[in-house]
């Protein structure tokens, strides 16, 4: 079990009671009674980001009681962010996962502050279920919050949400576009232009091209494209109505990395115990960490992704808004991936879709009652979201792995590609909800805040025979949920606040086997039916100053949160799965974003982490810490502009060691990954940029699976034309 590190934890309790008012810090010295009371609504350009997207926060981020890190566009600009899995390297305490059963699951498999986050993934505020690649060629911005927050985004969010921000037209002209080349045949190109129409009507494009290899991996490449059209109007007036779509088709050949272990086979070709970390040693070696167990022009995944919002908004004054969002979105996968379990090959067939249709209607207002000022948002929210799968497994192709160190994907398959019978099991979840959430000005320097949230669930699931397509079992299931958030904030200055937020969420049993509701189809779904959702709670004491004339963000949090009821299998009784588990992580975080001065801008973060299993069926796991769960976590980026207008920058990120499951008998290494950036303004029109990362070749485990890991890519280097038009 290893040792948390205390030293963290007292500094920003410091940080959290203390204000920073310093002289390189300085305080704003208006008086508290000259505080104001409505919501800023003015935003930094820049790495400084005031508010969220969602109508369901009332406050500008400086008094919302959680942390969330906003990550701007301009960000995974200067970065040649390509996917969201990029994005999110930009904040702590996140760990990615591999996929098992072929299940290569794009970027929604990953845990927050220690718990599972594989359905918390959001577009425009509607849950995104599908699995696959997301890119951020149509994105504004993506916000990550911290902790439970089911009485903001529903079910699933232990850890916490990660919502995608659709760009939208706007009133302002402008036509951009960039064009990338670089190593590992990397090719890139996208272009976003708006056009006004009228006073109050736009149209706005965005198109997106990818094709590129990984670099440090034989065979894998991931090619895409993509395009966004969206129309608006209304735009500056009472009334306005948007409407987008975005279309993206992937044709890659899927990554399913390197075994965890080899059987006993060690690099030098000897017998050895087999302890479970053989497979780490091909990931230190730069001959075998490019090892390609599946077949050259065998292994595939075909992705097509459709998703369309219409929003329509109503102000019937400044203190009364009413909003209508419709979104669908549709995302279908097929695919073959090759295990690696030397000295085998196994095929994984799977044919996966993935549609949520929902529907969100909310009123926000503003009022005064009783010499109290309230911001309270309404509002119910319909979905339905509905998962396939078609799966199976053979190794009749696969001619067998002859050397486990040096495996030959040029291998003619024995036959073709299997085909998948049968009809697909189906899944099914309806859910009604309703939100309240208010927030009031107990003064101006004390604010409080509430929020419920009422879910009613409805699942049915089919589970098919792979190859007659007939019925194995049918479930249904229905649940109610209740949640609930609550914080206090005091002001001691106008640019800094000290708060207190709790919250809750639930994880039901239909979302505990796969991406997208899907009840388990292991034998164990009956039982899964009987299971009661799991409950969590979260505390978190922190605070966030906006210094240098609010140039620069800073913000630092304590949190516990603990999992009361944790799923655990019962191996006294023989029962798949019971509620008898306990977990609880605590942990700090803090973060820094925006300007220092104007030429030296900075994008960091830093979490720590103690994860500890209090309560198990299985007696191996109490005392464990959780799977995936780092001890300490931190991400820097930074940039600096010249006298002569050159941009140089770079960024680190470290990851600590993470245990693969809770028996915590294996893990995969710490690592540090490091990048750079330098960008020139040729003239108004053309920006050339140059990024290279991994600058130290570092090789690391990137996802961590069950009997594979996934390295990450190898030093790459790449020149991107930025042009304004």
């Amino acid at each position: 079990m290893p040792h948390f590190k205390r030293r963290p934890l007292v500094a920003a309790m410091l940080i959290t009671v203390l204000p920073p008012c310093t002289n390189a810090f300085a305080c704003d010295e208006e008086a508290i009674e000259h505080l104001p009371t409505i919501k800023v609504t003015a935003t930094i350009d820049g790495y400084k980001i005031d508010e969220v997207s969602s109508s369901k926060f009332t406050q500008p981020l400086l008094d919302t009681t959680q942390t969330i890190t906003v990550i701007p566009e301009e960000l995974l600009q200067d970065q040649g962010a390509a996917t969201l899995r990029d994005a999110l390297r930009n904040t702590p305490g996140i760990t990615f996962q591999a996929g098992e059963a072929g299940a290569v699951t794009g970027d929604q498999n990953f845990t927050m502050r220690g718990f599972s986050a594989r359905n918390s993934l959001l577009i425009d505020g509607v849950r995104d279920t599908g699995t696959y690649a997301r890119d951020v060629f149509n994105l504004e911005q993506v916000e990550v919050a911290k902790g439970p927050s089911a009485a903001v985004m529903g079910r699933s969010t232990t850890g916490g949400f990660v919502n995608q921000v659709s760009k939208m037209p706007t009133l302002e002209s402008f036509n951009e576009a960039s064009i990338g080349a670089g190593s590992a045949n990397y090719v890139r190109t996208t272009a976003d232009i708006n056009r006004p129409i009228g006073d109050s009507m736009a149209m706005r494009l965005n198109l997106m091209y990818h094709d590129a290899d990984v670099s440090g991996r034989d065979v894998v490449t991931n090619n895409r494209w993509g395009v966004a059209p969206s129309f608006a109007i209304g735009l500056g007036t009472p009334t306005r109505i948007s409407a987008n779509y975005m279309k993206m088709k992937q044709d890659n050949v899927p990554d399913y990395g390197l075994p965890a272990n080899l059987d006993g086979i060690d690099l030098d070709g000897n017998n050895v115990t087999d302890d479970g970390n053989d497979g780490l040693a091909l990931l230190k070696n730069k001959a075998t960490r490019s090892n390609f167990y599946g077949l050259k022009n065998y292994d595939f995944e075909d992705i097509d992704t459709d998703a369309s919002t219409v929003r329509i908004e109503h102000d019937f004054s400044n203190a009364l808004r009413l909003q209508n969002v419709t979104r669908y979105i549709d995302t279908q996968r097929n695919s073959a991936t090759t295990s690696p379990r030397p000295p085998n090959r196994q095929l994984q067939r799977r044919e996966q879709g993935s549609e949520v249709i929902a529907n969100q209607t909310s009123l926000t207002v503003s009022f005064d009652t009783a010499g109290l000022r309230h911001d309270l948002v309404t509002g119910v929210e319909i979905s339905r979201e509905q998962t396939s799968n078609r799966n199976s497994a053979q190794t009749d192709n696969q001619p067998p792995i002859s050397n486990p160190l040096n495996p030959n994907p040029n291998h003619a398959p024995n036959g073709p590609m299997p085909a998948i019978t049968g009809d697909p099991s189906k899944a099914q979840v309806d859910d009604l909800a309703i939100y309240v959430f208010d927030t009031i000005a107990l003064s101006e320097a004390w604010l409080i805040n509430g929020g419920v949230r009422a879910d009613s669930y409805d699942v049915t699931y089919r589970q098919n025979d792979a190859i007659t397509g007939a019925s194995i079992l049918d479930l249904k299931q229905s649940q109610d949920t209740l949640t609930w958030q609550a914080g206090i904030a005091y002001k001691p200055r106008t640019n800094g606040t000290i708060y207190l937020g709790f919250g809750t969420s639930v994880d039901p049993s239909f979302d505990a086997a796969n991406a997208g509701p899907q009840l388990s189809a292991d034998g164990t779904s009956a039982n899964n039916t009987r299971l009661a959702p799991e409950k969590s709670r979260s505390l978190e004491l922190g605070t966030k100053w906006e210094v240098l004339d609010n140039r620069l963000s800073l913000n630092a949090a304590i949190f516990r949160t603990e999992k009361t009821n944790a799923r655990t299998r019962d191996s006294a009784n023989n029962l798949p799965f019971v509620l008898d588990g306990k977990q609880i992580v605590d942990g700090v975080e803090i973060g820094i974003s925006g300007n220092i001065t104007q030429e030296w801008q900075v994008f960091a973060g830093a979490a720590w982490m103690d994860s500890d299993i209090k309560a198990s069926a299985l007696s191996s796991e109490v005392n464990n810490s959780l799977a995936l769960t780092p001890e300490t976590s931190y991400n820097l980026w930074t940039t600096y502009r010249l006298p002569f207008n050159l941009t140089i920058g770079g960024g680190v990120q470290y990851m600590d060691a993470v245990y693969r499951n809770t028996t915590n008998i294996t893990r995969a290494p710490s690592y540090t990954v490091t990048s750079l950036m330098a960008s020139y303004p040729v003239n108004d029109a053309i920006t050339l940029r140059l990024n290279v990362d991994n600058v130290t070749d570092e090789a690391y485990v990137a996802n961590v699976g069950g009997g594979h890991f996934i390295p990450g890519p190898g030093r790459s280097a790449f020149v991107t034309a930025d042009l304004r038009f």
